[in-house]
C-alpha cells in the first residue's frame, strides 16, 4: 500500500513539472510574471511556463534556463513574451517563439537551434529574428 501511495505522489509530481519549460537561475532586484491575468512576483527556482510575460524592475535583472538548456538574461525595465516553448527531441517537436517587448536581452542558445534551425524565433517591435548562431544580444527601446 505504501508503495502504491509513493507511487502516484511520484507521478502527481511528474505531471506537474511536465508543463514548466524553464526556471528562474539568478535574479537581481526585483522581477514579475504575469500567468493567467494574474502577477506574481518572481524568486530564484521559480517554474516558467509557455505563454508567459516576464517584466523586470528598474535596476533589475534576471536569468532563466530553459529545458533546452538556452539561458536568456533579461536586463532593467524589461518586458519578455513566450509565446511558444517545445522541447520534445525523440518526437522531433523543436519550438522556440519569444518576443521582447522593451528592455535587453541576452542569449545563449541551447539545443532547439542547433536540432533545427528554424525552430528559434526573437519578434520585437519592427522585426523578428530566426535565430542560427549560438549567442546574441538584443534592445528594444519603448
Amino acid at each position: 500500500m505504501r508503495l502504491l501511495i509513493l507511487f502516484f505522489i511520484f507521478l502527481t509530481f511528474s505531471f506537474a513539472n511536465n508543463n514548466s519549460i524553464g526556471f528562474i537561475k539568478v535574479l537581481n532586484g526585483s522581477a514579475e510574471v504575469i500567468r493567467d491575468n494574474k502577477d506574481i512576483d518572481l524568486k530564484i527556482g521559480d517554474k516558467i511556463y509557455s505563454k508567459d510575460i516576464i517584466k523586470t524592475s528598474y535596476g533589475s535583472s534576471i536569468g532563466i534556463i530553459f529545458q533546452d538548456n538556452t539561458l536568456v538574461s533579461l536586463g532593467s525595465n524589461t518586458k519578455y513574451e513566450i509565446e511558444e516553448y517545445f522541447f520534445n527531441p525523440e518526437e522531433k517537436k523543436e519550438s522556440f517563439v519569444s518576443s521582447l517587448k522593451k528592455g535587453s536581452l541576452t542569449c545563449l542558445t541551447g539545443l532547439i537551434p542547433k536540432l533545427n534551425k528554424n525552430a528559434m524565433k526573437i519578434k520585437a517591435k519592427t522585426a523578428s529574428m530566426g535565430i542560427r548562431g549560438t549567442y546574441f544580444i538584443l534592445s528594444v527601446d519603448e
